[in-house]
């Protein structure tokens, strides 16, 4: 039972963090001591059913209840407090570097982890980069989609569910790169306040989007999972650096993706906000240092109960 409900919180983290732009569900599940257990059951999941399965359950059953309403308060959150919300989940990730560097501990960097590490850096600060030069503007076509669009859907989920399976790449950011993000999480929003108003002729086409961008996950999630798998069978200490780089560099990108870089220009334009940027500005780096500290002790806590266990 203490298993399960470790691993179905784990969910809930991976489901909030693949929701947010920037954030990772890789990352998290690496600092939750999941990721390998996870990339292990998917990619056997037809050879030791039984066992996977054990695994995923609760995992999934928590990333799809912490996903739905983290997509409900971002929606707000992009209006409101975004700086916040991104400096409390950079503060997790930077607390939790000591777990994140302990599976390379004692490896002598050489040139292929200096290669590894160095190459998934400039890709993840690329998807930032990118998310902010794209100028795709797909919210029209959500409000009434084309038979195209459910199709296209598919290879969307496919190409967002790298995020999944590899710590440090942002599907949030993958999404807003290929356009998706927003029209994605403002038609899900709107369609969910029609229902609640006893509208429900919007429902089907929402479910039918979202059913096939699931469907592109699942395949996605499944193939990379079992790339992952084999690359950290055969070359773990590689992959643990490509990993890092990954990390890093989704810190950097936190801080410059398509939403937040909206978020400074309203903030350059002295727009209205909830929270004017004098106050968010220093919240949100008190915030990133608090939550830093905290993540930083629950990792040295964690590994103390640990090596009490081992011993």
């Amino acid at each position: 039972m203490k298993d399960w409900l470790k691993r179905f919180l784990s969910g809930l983290g991976i489901g909030v963090g693949s929701a947010i732009p920037g954030v990772s569900g890789g990352t998290i599940a690496v600092i939750f001591n999941v990721y390998e257990k996870l990339i292990w059951a998917i990619s056997n999941l037809f050879k030791e059913f039984k066992k996977a399965i054990i695994i995923l359950i609760p995992i999934l059953l928590g990333v799809v209840i912490g996903i739905i309403p983290t997509i409900i308060l971002m929606d707000k959150a992009l209006e409101s407090f975004l700086f916040g919300v991104i400096c409390i989940f950079a503060g997790f990730i930077i607390g939790s570097m000591p777990k994140i560097t302990g599976e390379i501990k004692g490896v002598k960097p050489r040139l292929p982890h200096i290669l590894a590490l160095t190459i998934a850096i400039l890709i993840t600060v690329g998807l930032g980069v990118g998310s902010i030069l794209s100028k795709i503007d797909l919210s029209s076509q959500f409000d009434h989609p084309d038979v195209w669009l459910y199709f296209v859907m598919i290879p969307v989920g496919l190409v967002a569910s790298i995020a999944l399976a590899v710590p440090g790449i942002s599907g949030g950011m993958i999404l807003i790169l290929l356009g998706f993000y927003s029209p994605l999480i403002e038609s899900t929003v709107d369609t969910a306040k029609e229902c609640l108003n006893g509208d429900w002729s919007g429902f089907g086409i929402q479910i039918g989007l979202l059913g096939c961008f699931a469907i592109g996950v699942v395949i996605g999630f499944f193939i990379v999972s079992k790339i992952m798998n084999c690359l950290l069978e055969k070359y773990h200490d590689v992959t643990f650096y490509g990993i890092l780089g990954f990390i890093i560099g989704s810190l950097v990108a936190l801080y410059l993706n398509y939403d937040i870089w909206q978020y400074y220009l309203k903030w350059a334009n002295n727009d209205a906000l909830l929270i004017k940027k004098e106050v968010e500005i220093p919240v949100g780096i008190a915030l990133l240092i608090i939550f830093a500290v905290i993540s930083f002790l629950l990792t040295r806590y964690e590994a103390k109960k640990n090596n009490e266990v081992n011993s």
